[in-house]
């Protein structure tokens, strides 16, 4: 398993798409800071998004997707001046087959035709899990996937994903909640590829040296990694692969390995599939004893009160 997907399992990254709609102007959301990342997607026409706390407002077009990985607030609308409901006012409205902004919906101005094709979402993590993953998400990420060759068959996705949402046929729900994990994916991907040269765990996995490693880590878990082995693997030397790793990740590697390996030993007692001295021998300890207090010490628990759900 890669890096990136083994901390997406761990972090118990979950997302979902709370509607795809036809809105017909005036149309407008304000969207509260909450403890989810959200996304929209432009599948048809054009709109206006504003950050909160920013003066400038960011014209989107069909294809584009916004997502707020820390759950920014922010409005999205058809027209910087349009009235705008509370973004989850809309949410609950359109899930329960109440959409605000259609055709049909009655308001102080008529609504026009529809000229907006909306899909909102949320991805949401265990922010109680320490990992720089979750550290280094951007507060803002923007793609315009519409005119970039590269990124045509991100258009396919949204097409379909937009198309399962609307119209729902037997298991759109679990290919909906798929197809929006790729989504989220490719946002990441993006991101790290808009800033070559940048810092944090993204970059991270980009890099070819360090990305190798820390497939390695997470691909083999069993290996009992030193720093001096990583650093061979790909190779540096021991004091290159530390300056390096440090640098783009925020850690040492050392520091790292420590750091996943109490991470998954935490995720085992929660399962409670394996004892305690398997779980402490896979976190690199020879006893219960040198676990427990090491454990303790990171996590300000105990093993047992973990295991027990405490």
């Amino acid at each position: 398993m890669d890096a990136l997907a083994d901390v997406l399992k761990t972090i118990h990254m979950h997302t979902s798409t709370y509607f795809c709609a036809d809105f017909s102007a005036p149309w407008g959301m304000d969207v509260e800071r909450g403890d989810e990342g959200l996304f929209h997607v432009v599948v048809k026409g054009e709109c206006w998004l504003q950050i909160q706390g920013s003066i400038d407002t960011i014209h989107l077009q069909a294809g584009d997707i916004v997502a707020f990985p820390s759950g920014g607030a922010h409005w999205i609308s058809d027209h910087q001046d349009s009235p705008k409901l509370a973004g989850n006012l809309v949410v609950e409205n359109i899930m329960a087959g109440a959409n605000p902004f259609s055709l049909d919906a009655t308001g102080p101005v008529p609504p026009a035709p529809s000229n907006n094709t909306i899909m909102c979402g949320a991805f949401s993590y265990d922010t109680k899990v320490k990992h720089p993953f979750i550290r280094d998400l951007p507060c803002f990420i923007h793609i315009k996937s519409a005119n970039n060759p590269e990124l045509q068959w991100l258009n396919t996705l949204i097409d379909t994903l937009a198309n399962e949402a609307k119209t729902p046929a037997p298991g759109s729900t679990v290919m909906v909640d798929r197809l929006t994990e790729v989504l989220f994916i490719q946002l990441m991907r993006s991101y790290v590829q808009s800033r070559p040269g940048g810092q944090g765990y993204l970059a991270a996995l980009s890099d070819p040296q360090i990305g190798k490693s820390l497939n390695l880590i997470h691909d083999e878990q069993d290996a009992q990694w030193t720093v001096e082995r990583l650093g061979e693997q790909v190779a540096m030397s021991r004091t290159a692969f530390t300056e390096k790793f440090s640098n783009l990740v925020g850690m040492a590697p050392k520091t790292y390995l420590i750091n996943w390996r109490m991470q998954k030993a935490k995720r085992a007692l929660q399962l409670g599939e394996k004892s305690m001295i398997n779980i402490a021998e896979g976190a690199g300890y020879s006893s219960e004893a040198a676990f427990s207090k090491a454990f303790k010490q990171f996590f300000d628990e105990t093993p047992g009160k973990v295991r027990r759900g405490g």
